[in-house]
């Protein structure tokens, strides 16, 4: 009965306030005033969320229930349907935000409007509003990853090394990214492309689409036939324009060696030892091979003669 007589009352006094109410006491209806942060921006590839603060205030003398309603488009949002806000005093909310994977660059507006639908628990016909319109941003993005596939191992001198790699991007805008291979020898602390290697198809460049895409990339290294020595070291792939390590990763790499090039009876030639020490010859036993191979090449030469005079004979 007591709750009754409330809500009559507030009743006749809204209506009588409402009937006379002049414009130095326009205060006194109820109202609200509705004040939101002005923009915000969303990376759709990365955190792909936004979240807006505002606050709700009542300048009436009447508690009352404000409904919040949010317009964000193709963004997702999330808010509370309802505060209640005392007489004289301010309320804060949040507004979330939340863009799909891949959202186009460029600007969404949003807008929130606060309305009294209640004061002192007595539904108010009359939904007096306040909005507020907010810009969100998408950024532009593009990542992209590449990971090393086939390829390392051992070859000789003048061989060719082919290495495969696959690129995946995540992006929110068409484009193109390109990369380059590397070599890198070891213990050396160096970014520069060793002497005499070369690299026969250039750069590999893929073509990146709206969400995830990506292609394969394929290397060919021609390596020199005329090493001091055995080169080693590994091979990296990296996108160009970054800058290139001085020294091998720990991981998405290739381990490769090159050897140096070898005669026919299998000695390197170019190398720190000599052919004797290659043969597995002593200083002792170099005479005696000396004067084998003289007096080999003594018969050899006799021979020759004597079939030269045989022939002048005839």
């Amino acid at each position: 009965m007591g709750r009754v007589v409330t809500v009559v009352c507030t009743m006749l006094i809204l209506a009588t306030i409402t009937s006379f109410v002049t414009p130095v006491s326009a205060q006194l209806l109820p109202d609200v005033i509705l004040t939101c942060e002005d923009n915000a921006e969303i990376n759709s590839g990365d955190t792909k969320t936004a979240i807006i603060s505002c606050e709700v205030e009542n300048p009436g003398m009447f508690q009352e229930k404000v409904s919040i309603q949010v317009e964000s488009g193709e963004l997702a949002n999330a808010a509370p349907d309802s505060i209640f806000v005392a007489p004289g005093d301010a309320a804060e909310f949040q507004v979330s935000l939340r863009s799909d994977e891949a959202e186009e660059p460029g600007e969404i507006p949003v807008n929130v409007t606060a309305t009294v639908t209640e004061v002192n628990g007595v539904p108010y016909p009359l939904g007096t509003s306040d909005s507020e319109e907010i810009i969100i941003t998408i950024i532009e993005y593009q990542y992209c990853g590449v990971s090393i596939g086939q390829g390392g191992g051992v070859f000789d001198g003048g061989d060719e090394i082919s290495i495969s790699a696959a690129v995946n991007c995540n992006s929110n805008k068409q484009g193109e990214v390109s990369y380059q291979v590397h070599l890198i020898k070891n213990s050396m602390g160096s970014s520069s492309w060793p002497n005499g290697f070369e690299n026969i198809n250039g750069n590999c460049n893929i073509d990146v689409g709206v969400g995830e895409t990506g292609g394969n990339c394929n290397f060919r290294i021609g390596t020199p036939d005329n090493l001091d020595s055995d080169w080693e070291g590994c091979i990296v792939i990296i996108e160009v324009g970054e800058v290139r390590p001085n020294s091998c990763p720990i991981s998405n790499k290739v381990d490769v060696k090159i050897k140096k090039k070898s005669t026919g009876l299998g000695l390197e030639l170019g190398g720190n030892e000599s052919l004797v020490e290659q043969l597995g010859l002593t200083e002792e036993q170099l005479p005696v091979i000396g004067g084998s191979i003289g007096i080999i090449l003594l018969i050899i030469g006799g021979f020759i003669f004597y079939r030269r005079k045989g022939r002048e004979y005839d």
